[in-house]
């Protein structure tokens, strides 16, 4: 039997893709903020249309997700892995407050949790350190970095992976993996980066199987654990039933969580970040707004 397919909440997905949305909207009027600011006003006129063309093209393409490279990833998965592996497509995950990793595919095996970027990318590409440029021409162009954008989901995935509470020893590092998946490229080398990458579905998967003969990390009921809270997973807001949460740096550099609810539920928030085994302050309340309440985290 091929490899078992799970999917978040769709309702609950949607409530990630709004407060996605709303920090798009954020970080759009911060820019325009900054250029009224730090622009001269005679060359203001030319340089907000760019600039703001240049914002609504990345987010485009990172909505975009592929074109359909995913999909045909997904059919390759689903049909040559056995039903010891658990696949998720399209994962969102808020681990931080207003820090999302939305992540191609999740799958979980008895050799660990691998999380795979995928990309459609047509062309030729060159990857050396997680430096990555496209052929143009007779030209070679820098370009958005796979591995590096792969590291950022590493990072945040085990953030939310260490309050899960399954027991296992050592660092959740020993059980994450990230890797690239290209689908369409004519051409592609890489040197030295810090993943693997394929060009091809059949090729990742061989890597996969050879993974699983080495080493078992996850028993089955692991693997069903970390998937049932892979598809449950919501944002914090709704986790912890709390009306606003955010992460700000104050004026000295230190890093702010503040929750507009009750101290209660705030509390809450506070032992996520003490189950991650983060040093965090004592509760305060806001001095300025009331109804938030306040804590600092060591970075």
């Amino acid at each position: 039997m091929p490899a078992r397919i799970v999917k978040q909440n769709r309702e609950i997905k949607e409530l990630f893709r709004a407060k996605i949305r709303e920090k798009v909207e954020c970080e759009r009027k911060e820019m325009h903020r900054h250029i009224d600011e730090e622009v001269p006003s005679w060359i203001r006129w030319a340089i907000r249309p760019l600039v703001e063309w240049r914002f609504n093209a990345v987010w485009a393409r990172d909505a975009a997700k592929g074109e359909g490279g995913e999909d045909n990833a997904f059919l390759r998965f689903w049909l040559l892995l056995p039903n010891t592996w658990v696949l998720i497509n399209d994962a969102v995950l808020e681990p931080e407050p207003g820090e999302f990793a939305q992540i191609d595919h999740v799958l979980i095996g008895p050799p660990g949790i691998f999380l795979i970027e995928t990309k459609a990318w047509e062309g030729a590409f060159l990857g050396y350190k997680d430096v990555w440029k496209r052929k143009e021409g007779n030209s070679w162009v820098r370009c958005e970095s796979p591995t590096k954008q792969n590291l950022r989901h590493k990072r945040l995935f085990t953030e939310w992976f260490k309050g899960l509470g399954l027991g296992l020893p050592g660092e959740p590092g020993k059980y994450i993996f990230p890797v690239v998946l290209f689908t369409r490229c004519r051409w592609l080398k890489v040197e030295e980066c810090s993943m693997p990458v394929f060009r091809d579905g059949a090729e990742l998967v061989g890597y996969l199987r050879r993974c699983t003969k080495e080493r078992t990390m996850f028993s089955p009921e692991q693997v069903d654990a970390v998937a049932r809270a892979l598809t449950d997973a919501k944002p914090l807001y709704v986790q912890f039933g709390v009306e606003r949460i955010e992460k700000v740096r104050t004026n000295k550099g230190k890093e702010c969580v503040r929750v507009f609810s009750s101290k209660e539920k705030a509390e809450l928030v506070r032992g996520m970040y003490v189950t991650r085994d983060r040093v965090v302050s004592r509760m305060f309340p806001d001095r300025h707004e009331v109804g938030w309440w306040c804590f600092y985290v060591n970075t």
